[in-house]
Protein backbone atom coordinates (compact mmCIF):
# COMPACT_ATOMS: atom_id res chain seq x y z
CA UNK A 1 0.00 0.00 0.00
CA UNK A 2 1.51 3.04 -1.11
CA UNK A 3 0.06 6.73 0.24
CA UNK A 4 0.09 9.95 -2.09
CA UNK A 5 3.20 12.21 -1.89
CA UNK A 6 1.09 14.84 0.12
CA UNK A 7 0.20 12.73 2.65
CA UNK A 8 3.38 13.29 4.66
CA UNK A 9 3.59 16.76 4.06
CA UNK A 10 0.15 17.55 5.06
CA UNK A 11 0.53 14.97 8.46
CA UNK A 12 3.38 17.29 9.10
CA UNK A 13 1.48 20.47 8.78
CA UNK A 14 -1.33 19.26 10.74
CA UNK A 15 0.88 18.47 13.86
CA UNK A 16 2.93 21.41 13.36
CA UNK A 17 -0.65 23.27 13.28
CA UNK A 18 -1.55 21.12 16.50
CA UNK A 19 1.84 21.90 18.16
CA UNK A 20 0.92 25.91 17.67
CA UNK A 21 -2.30 25.72 19.10
CA UNK A 22 -1.56 24.59 21.95
CA UNK A 23 1.30 27.17 22.86
CA UNK A 24 -0.97 29.67 21.51
CA UNK A 25 -3.70 28.37 24.37
CA UNK A 26 -1.04 28.21 26.93
CA UNK A 27 -0.46 32.25 26.59
CA UNK A 28 -4.03 32.71 25.80
CA UNK A 29 -4.96 31.34 28.88
CA UNK A 30 -2.36 32.89 31.28
CA UNK A 31 -3.07 35.92 29.97
CA UNK A 32 -6.37 35.64 30.67
CA UNK A 33 -6.25 34.72 34.01
CA UNK A 34 -4.06 37.45 34.60
CA UNK A 35 -6.05 40.29 32.86
CA UNK A 36 -9.43 39.10 34.89
CA UNK A 37 -8.12 36.71 37.96
CA UNK A 38 -8.82 38.41 41.96
CA UNK A 39 -5.74 40.20 42.71
CA UNK A 40 -3.99 38.98 46.08
CA UNK A 41 -1.03 40.18 47.64
CA UNK A 42 1.32 37.79 49.42
CA UNK A 43 4.62 38.97 51.48
CA UNK A 44 7.28 36.58 50.56
CA UNK A 45 10.57 35.31 51.28
CA UNK A 46 12.88 34.59 48.12
CA UNK A 47 16.10 32.83 47.51
CA UNK A 48 18.25 33.62 44.83
CA UNK A 49 18.69 30.95 41.89
CA UNK A 50 19.68 31.13 38.47
CA UNK A 51 18.34 29.17 35.54
CA UNK A 52 20.61 28.13 32.40
CA UNK A 53 18.17 29.10 30.04
CA UNK A 54 16.31 31.58 31.11
CA UNK A 55 18.32 33.86 33.01
CA UNK A 56 18.19 34.71 37.03
CA UNK A 57 14.63 34.36 38.65
CA UNK A 58 13.61 34.47 42.57
CA UNK A 59 12.75 31.59 44.50
CA UNK A 60 9.30 32.59 46.27
CA UNK A 61 8.13 31.18 49.79
CA UNK A 62 5.02 31.99 51.61
CA UNK A 63 3.44 31.67 55.04
CA UNK A 64 0.68 29.97 53.42
CA UNK A 65 3.18 27.51 52.10
CA UNK A 66 2.55 25.48 55.35
CA UNK A 67 -0.43 24.41 56.24
CA UNK A 68 -1.88 22.90 59.23
CA UNK A 69 -3.15 19.15 58.57
CA UNK A 70 -5.84 19.86 61.19
CA UNK A 71 -7.72 22.35 58.32
CA UNK A 72 -8.02 19.48 56.19
CA UNK A 73 -12.29 19.06 55.96
CA UNK A 74 -13.19 15.46 54.25
CA UNK A 75 -11.06 12.75 52.41
CA UNK A 76 -7.27 12.84 52.66
CA UNK A 77 -6.00 14.19 48.76
CA UNK A 78 -4.21 11.08 47.07
CA UNK A 79 -0.36 11.64 46.69
CA UNK A 80 0.75 14.01 44.30
CA UNK A 81 -3.09 15.12 43.18
CA UNK A 82 -4.09 18.63 43.69
CA UNK A 83 -6.31 19.64 46.33
CA UNK A 84 -8.27 23.24 47.73
CA UNK A 85 -7.11 25.70 50.41
CA UNK A 86 -9.34 28.48 51.18
CA UNK A 87 -7.38 31.24 52.74
CA UNK A 88 -9.05 34.58 54.43
CA UNK A 89 -8.33 37.71 54.24
CA UNK A 90 -7.69 39.20 58.02
CA UNK A 91 -7.89 43.18 59.42
CA UNK A 92 -3.86 43.13 59.20
CA UNK A 93 -4.50 42.36 55.06
CA UNK A 94 -2.88 39.14 55.47
CA UNK A 95 -4.00 35.82 53.93
CA UNK A 96 -4.43 33.04 56.34
CA UNK A 97 -5.21 28.75 55.12
CA UNK A 98 -8.58 28.16 56.95
CA UNK A 99 -9.58 24.90 55.37
CA UNK A 100 -8.29 22.16 53.31
CA UNK A 101 -10.13 20.01 50.77
CA UNK A 102 -10.10 17.90 47.71
CA UNK A 103 -12.82 19.25 46.13
CA UNK A 104 -13.18 23.35 45.40
CA UNK A 105 -15.67 25.08 47.61
CA UNK A 106 -18.30 26.34 45.29
CA UNK A 107 -19.18 29.90 47.04
CA UNK A 108 -16.59 31.40 49.51
CA UNK A 109 -17.27 35.43 51.38
CA UNK A 110 -15.73 38.16 49.92
CA UNK A 111 -12.93 37.98 52.06
CA UNK A 112 -11.85 34.81 50.83
CA UNK A 113 -9.96 32.99 48.15
CA UNK A 114 -9.19 29.53 47.56
CA UNK A 115 -6.29 28.68 45.54
CA UNK A 116 -5.31 25.29 44.01
CA UNK A 117 -2.45 23.43 45.09
CA UNK A 118 -0.15 20.45 45.22
CA UNK A 119 1.48 18.54 48.39
CA UNK A 120 5.40 19.51 48.48
CA UNK A 121 5.38 17.12 50.97
CA UNK A 122 3.73 14.05 51.80
CA UNK A 123 0.22 14.70 54.24
CA UNK A 124 1.90 13.39 57.88
CA UNK A 125 -0.56 10.84 59.60
CA UNK A 126 -3.01 12.01 61.81
CA UNK A 127 -4.31 15.39 62.29
CA UNK A 128 -0.88 17.35 63.87
CA UNK A 129 1.65 18.59 61.38
CA UNK A 130 1.46 20.30 58.86
CA UNK A 131 1.75 19.80 54.94
CA UNK A 132 3.98 21.76 52.55
CA UNK A 133 2.08 22.52 49.57
CA UNK A 134 2.99 24.74 45.85
CA UNK A 135 0.35 26.96 44.10
CA UNK A 136 2.53 27.32 40.93
CA UNK A 137 3.70 30.69 41.86
CA UNK A 138 7.20 29.85 43.32
CA UNK A 139 9.18 31.21 41.23
CA UNK A 140 9.58 34.72 39.55
CA UNK A 141 12.31 35.98 36.60
CA UNK A 142 13.95 39.25 37.21
CA UNK A 143 16.27 41.23 35.29
CA UNK A 144 20.17 39.84 35.93
CA UNK A 145 21.43 41.60 39.03
CA UNK A 146 18.22 42.10 40.42
CA UNK A 147 18.11 39.01 42.40
CA UNK A 148 20.07 39.56 45.37
CA UNK A 149 18.60 43.17 46.14
CA UNK A 150 15.04 41.29 46.07
CA UNK A 151 16.36 38.94 48.36
CA UNK A 152 17.61 41.84 50.56
CA UNK A 153 14.54 43.66 50.34
CA UNK A 154 12.54 40.29 51.53
CA UNK A 155 15.05 39.99 54.59
CA UNK A 156 13.51 43.19 55.56
CA UNK A 157 9.87 42.35 54.89
CA UNK A 158 9.76 44.93 52.24
CA UNK A 159 9.02 42.78 49.53
CA UNK A 160 5.33 41.40 48.23
CA UNK A 161 4.00 39.69 45.10
CA UNK A 162 0.50 40.32 43.59
CA UNK A 163 -0.93 37.15 42.23
CA UNK A 164 -4.12 37.06 40.18
CA UNK A 165 -6.73 34.11 41.24
CA UNK A 166 -9.32 32.83 38.85
CA UNK A 167 -12.51 30.98 39.52
CA UNK A 168 -11.19 27.47 39.38
CA UNK A 169 -8.76 28.19 41.69
CA UNK A 170 -5.22 29.01 39.26
CA UNK A 171 -3.24 31.53 40.59
CA UNK A 172 0.06 33.70 38.56
CA UNK A 173 2.24 36.20 39.29
CA UNK A 174 0.98 39.52 38.44
CA UNK A 175 4.12 41.28 39.93
CA UNK A 176 6.32 42.30 42.76
CA UNK A 177 5.70 45.12 45.52
CA UNK A 178 8.57 46.83 46.88
CA UNK A 179 7.17 48.69 49.98
CA UNK A 180 3.52 48.55 49.26
CA UNK A 181 4.21 49.93 45.27
CA UNK A 182 4.40 47.40 42.32
CA UNK A 183 7.89 47.81 40.67
CA UNK A 184 7.66 44.44 38.50
CA UNK A 185 5.11 43.61 36.26
CA UNK A 186 4.36 40.35 34.68
CA UNK A 187 4.85 41.11 30.89
CA UNK A 188 1.51 40.21 28.72
CA UNK A 189 1.27 39.94 25.10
Amino acid sequence: MSFPRLTVPLGLAIAAALQIAVLGWMVVDRTRLIKTGQDVVLPIRPVDPRDLFRGQYVRLGYDISSVPVKLLEGPRPQRNAPFYVTLEQGDDGTWRPIRISVAKPHVTPPKQIVLKARPWTAFPQGDTGSVNVRYGIESYFVPEGEGPRLEALARDKKLAILIAVDGSGAAAIKGILIDGKLQYTEQLL
